[in-house]
């Protein structure tokens, strides 16, 4: 196995020395959005680099083993939230040149604006976190799949890696290791694709039963939809994503990095679902959050093994870097206090750095007692409570400018959160996420009726 350890982790030590290279280029005084210069390539870099990671990869293999098909549902609701992203809100997203989703949100709602802004940094960075945490568990099945080591030591390998990857460079280098870390992935995905089909053909056609296996629905109607409105929630509300369209050079650039995600991810999430699906027709007996290793490390001679197994810890890693530097630009732009940022140096880039170190040895040792367990049932409840109170109120404030009174976005923001987390307490059956999104609507709803019976009994006095 020398010659796979060796292979493997020369690449892993490569883009870390990228990284820090890039780092070394980037403007210090633009951390977070890198002078606003990124190309439609940079944008989906940015985009895609924090979105397809540790769920899309070892998740999604994970789950497809464990269920099938259901497991495409992260990759596909990820690509039609990228998809209405770059159709119609990338443009006026770009425009506005905000830099964090709370930002947009309180210049939209005037007076309500800050409260609103405090909930949605509040949700967005605490689901975020959780992501964050599901990268990790993936850092750690990768490493123990291969390397019989404890947890903790997985977990402080990753956590190193992630800091060796973001802490320097910010935006800019995020979206230069970004490129090249999707088209790193996209290649190991299809290599280990044609690898399962070479071995064992349609045997997963012949062997494993329509339903649940091939029905994207197995696991039932209401807990799909769920995870596909949380995953298109998600989108529009974690700082990271929408912090990719803030930093395009141009609307078109904004929107063609948006729409090449929308195609990349769901063709990914496939790929993913047939290495899982063959493995399971084949019935090898591994713990299912160590199929990925495990299918690599059987099927390719070592070296060739390594640089895939390589790929795709560099993929799971650049995933929890990109949502670490989302979540230090949400708290160190919305939460601390001016005062505090000027002793760090206001621009300087050094809160954030401080705010990526804590962030990244917390998530890791959350992920340490979290060890094996569902990777993807992580990412979705994480997308929900990201969008379960700002999805609605931002979607209002884009596509109906000052149509919804400020009290009512207030309203719908702090009532779709507190639902989903209640729901989420009591224990209540369902998605806890449909809760949310519920009263969120609701109030949203009667905002808008409400304005638009006051515009008429304007209109009618005059």
């Amino acid at each position: 196995m020398f010659l796979f350890y060796f292979s493997a982790f020369a690449m892993l030590a490569a883009f870390i020395a990228c990284g820090f290279a890039a780092g070394r280029r980037s403007d210090k005084k633009d951390y977070s959005l890198g002078g606003r210069k990124a190309g439609a390539a940079g944008v989906t870099g940015i985009l895609l680099g924090a979105l397809v990671g540790g769920a899309s990869t070892v998740g999604t293999v994970q789950m497809a083993y464990s269920y099938g098909m259901t497991a495409w549902w992260f990759t596909l609701g990820g690509g039609i939230g990228c998809l209405i992203l770059g159709l119609r809100f990338a443009a006026p997203l770009r425009a506005a040149e905000i830099t964090t989703v709370a930002d947009y949100l309180e210049k939209s709602y005037g007076k309500c604006g800050r409260m609103i802004s405090l909930t949605a940094t509040l949700s967005s960075s605490l689901g975020t976190f959780i992501s964050v945490c599901a990268q990790f568990l993936s850092c750690i099945a990768l490493i123990r799949g291969i390397i019989p080591i404890p947890a903790a030591l997985a977990a402080l390998t990753a956590a190193v890696s992630v800091w060796s990857f973001i802490a320097t460079g910010g935006i800019k280098g995020f979206a230069a290791l970004g490129k090249a870390k999707i088209a790193i992935l996209f290649v190991v995905l299809i290599i280990c694709a044609a690898a399962a089909t070479l071995q064992h053909g349609a045997e997963p056609f012949v062997k494993l039963p329509f339903h649940p296996c091939f029905n994207i629905f197995g696991r039932g109607f209401f807990p799909e939809a769920g995870y596909l409105l949380s995953m298109i929630a998600g989108i529009f509300t974690t700082q990271i994503y929408l912090q990719s369209i803030a930093a395009a050079r141009d609307v078109e650039s904004a929107r063609a990095g948006a729409l090449a995600s929308a195609f990349i991810m769901p063709v990914m999430g496939l790929l993913g679902c047939w290495v899982g699906l063959t493995m399971r027709a084949s019935g090898a007996d591994v713990p299912p959050d160590m199929a990925l290793s495990w299918f690599i490390a059987n099927s390719f001679p070592p070296v060739i093994g390594g640089l895939l197994w390589g790929g795709i810890l560099i993929t799971v890693i650049g995933c929890a870097a990109g949502l670490i530097l989302g979540i230090a630009t949400n708290i160190s732009k919305n939460f601390i206090p001016s005062g505090l940022k000027a002793k760090f140096g206001e621009n300087s880039g050094r809160l954030e750095k401080l705010l990526v170190t804590v962030m990244t040895a917390a998530a890791a040792f959350i992920a340490v007692g979290g060890a094996g367990s569902m990777i993807l049932e992580w990412s979705f409840v994480s997308m929900g409570l990201r969008g379960s109170g700002t999805f609605l109120p931002l979607v209002a404030a884009v596509l109906r400018p000052q149509a919804l009174a400020p009290s009512w976005a207030l309203a719908s923001s702090a009532g779709g959160l507190a639902a989903m987390l209640l729901w989420a307490a009591m224990r209540l059956p369902g998605d806890p996420l449909f809760a949310g999104l519920a009263v969120s609507a609701l109030c949203v709803c009667a905002g808008l009726f409400c304005t638009k019976k006051n515009q008429a009994r304007l209109h009618g006095q005059q």
